[in-house]
């Protein structure tokens, strides 16, 4: 395959042609380069491999279909078949994005952990509005995600692997990443294993370790041979932190991550990870945790983490775990309010806030408030940070209408509408 040179141009469906103006980087699969087209600038990805044509049809499909969401850096145009190839051209990556194998390599790191979650749950977020079209991205891993470390904003490239369900298009994923049913060699891409691929990179972004390099990955020869890849990440692999079956476990000179975070997060997010990486759904795919119930869990988790009532530095408080205690001071939680909302609990301490997403049971606006929690004179209470008024029953049945920008006393027994569109949460107190 011929590699381009500045200044050369290349046709582009349509009758249009862009400008090579430099190289911008290059890995397995081809080259990028920056180019210019209607006076703008853009990436075009160039492919140094042969590709059938039904791997190009698929992309100048997804050419025409659009991104799924905006954080996709999705193919805008595709080139005509020339110089001995072709290609297809996106927007350029924004400043301040660091690929994700930087975070796992400790070279970039997220200034806070609402970062880090934030970036979970816009992949998360993503990977569902894919899926639901009915495409699954069948090679994802963490070359894929260019991350900003301050804000967790995501961007999402190489998407000119997704393809519909169960259609294969030559591309398997990248070891350690690829679902046991591929590695087995029984299944296509879908979107059970796009599951998989998913659970790995959040265990990754979260926990800074991969799930199956364990003990028993250490001592095994690093060779290619098929069979001990199907040992490594096959039916028989074994997620590192299995409660039952230890033989995988962490090495305390290599995964000092994993030990370290793996009981400061919330247990809501520990069985996820256990249930999504059991033997079970290592062989079943539809008992992998789907990317709806993963922006639950992280959204739980998110709503955990508050300031300390006691030391004031930020950490989880876990309603549902009683001996949960602060990673900074070491002391158990007091009996403290929370808010029950559906499936979601939401601590209740000074500092906190309550996020509209939660408030008013929708699938977006993560970044948004319902509420501030403030404290006067000893007293917990809820400020209300959104448009709507809500309709708070006191304990004696009585209803009172709360205005944007009032607050309430966070009292147990309240309860609280969002508004007409909104859900109804309860106040009560934890550890009773």
């Amino acid at each position: 395959m011929i590699e381009l040179n500045r200044g050369w141009n290349v046709s582009v469906k349509g009758g249009e042609s862009c400008q090579i103006i430099s190289e911008l980087g290059r890995g397995g699969q081809g080259i990028v380069y920056k180019v210019k087209l209607r006076d703008k600038e853009y990436a075009l990805k160039w492919y140094t491999v042969p590709y059938s044509d039904d791997f190009y049809d698929n992309l100048e499909k997804n050419v025409h279909r659009g991104a799924p969401n905006k954080n996709f850096v999705w193919p805008l145009f595709i080139t005509e078949r020339q110089h001995g190839s072709f290609g297809y051209i996106m927007e350029l990556r924004p400043a301040g994005y660091m690929d994700m194998c930087q975070f796992i390599l400790a070279r970039a790191k997220f200034a806070s952990v609402d970062a880090q979650l934030n970036a979970c749950l816009q992949i998360v977020k993503a990977f569902w509005e894919l899926h639901r079209n009915g495409y699954s991205y069948q090679d994802m891993n963490d070359g894929n995600f260019f991350i900003n470390p301050q804000t967790g904003d995501v961007l999402i490239c190489d998407n000119d692997n997704v393809a519909p369900n169960d259609k294969n298009l030559g591309i398997l994923g990248k070891a350690g990443y690829m679902a046991p049913e591929i590695v087995e060699g029984i299944a296509k891409p879908n979107v059970y294993t796009d599951y998989y691929s998913l659970a790995v990179c959040l265990f990754m972004l979260i926990y800074m370790n991969r799930p199956f390099e364990g003990k028993f990955y250490l001592s095994c020869p690093c060779d290619n041979n098929p069979e001990m890849a199907k040992k490594l990440f096959g039916f028989e692999s074994v997620f590192i932190m299995d409660p039952k079956n230890r033989s995988n476990a962490p090495d305390e000179r290599f995964h000092r991550n994993v030990l370290r975070r793996w009981n400061i997060y919330p247990r809501i997010l520990q069985d996820a990870f256990c249930r999504t990486f059991s033997g079970e759904a290592l062989k079943d795919g539809k008992r992998r945790v789907s990317e709806r119930e993963w922006k639950d869990i992280l959204l739980q988790v998110r709503a955990s983490f508050a300031q300390c009532p006691l030391c004031k530095n930020k950490t989880f408080i876990d309603p549902d775990d009683a001996e949960k205690r602060c990673v900074f001071c070491g002391q158990k939680f007091s009996a403290y309010p929370y808010i029950k909302i559906g499936k979601f609990k939401v601590p209740l301490v000074s500092g906190h806030s309550l996020p509209l997403c939660i408030a008013m049971g929708v699938d977006e606006r993560f970044d948004e408030t319902a509420a501030n929690v403030i404290e006067n004179k000893g007293q917990i209470g809820l400020l209300n940070k959104s448009k709507s008024s809500w309709i708070v029953t006191c304990s004696n049945g009585e209803n009172r209408m709360l205005p944007p920008s009032k607050s309430m006393p966070a009292r147990e027994g309240y309860v609280i509408r969002f508004g007409n569109q909104g859900c109804e949460g309860v106040i009560q107190t934890a550890n009773n």
